[in-house]
């Protein structure tokens, strides 16, 4: 389970806190992940993601983490996006995004929330669960897939 900090990760595998936004290479080559950003509804400027600071430039840049997921047992990943920024998400210091991929070969937002994720082995209407949330929960809320988009 992705319990760490996102910031404090991001930052301990970049060397420090970012002033321009930045990415984490992932499994998806450059030219998919920039679909999976648009996929996701993310501004992209020069193959980066603008997250929740766009329009702000006082606030922090926020760092981003695509992870690979097989979600739906197709034998093909989904993808979890996690955007890392302290200044918008405040104690959870993260959102996520999960886009699946369409048959025309684009990207479409099926799911979102705040705090970390960590897929279940039980599933709904085939896709896995997904627990969600951030420090101090006394229970994680689980999001489960309706047929069409994950609630």
């Amino acid at each position: 389970m992705r319990r760490m900090s996102f910031a404090a990760a991001a930052a301990a595998l970049l060397g420090g806190p970012a002033l321009a936004a930045t990415t984490v290479a992932g499994p998806f080559p450059p030219a998919e992940t920039v679909a999976i950003y648009k996929g996701a509804g993310f501004i992209v400027r020069n193959n980066l993601p603008l997250g929740c600071n766009t329009g702000n430039p006082d606030w922090p840049a926020s760092q981003f983490f695509i992870e690979a997921v097989d979600l739906s047992g197709d034998g093909k990943p989904e993808a979890i996006i996690s955007e890392g920024n302290i200044a918008c998400f405040g104690r959870d210091e993260q959102a996520f995004t999960i886009v699946a991929k369409n048959p025309d070969g684009s990207w479409r937002k099926v799911g979102s929330g705040t705090g970390g994720t960590m897929p279940l082995k039980t599933r709904h209407n085939g896709w896995l669960d997904i627990e969600y949330g951030g420090p101090g929960m006394q229970k994680q809320p689980v999001l489960k897939w309706d047929g069409t988009n994950y609630q």
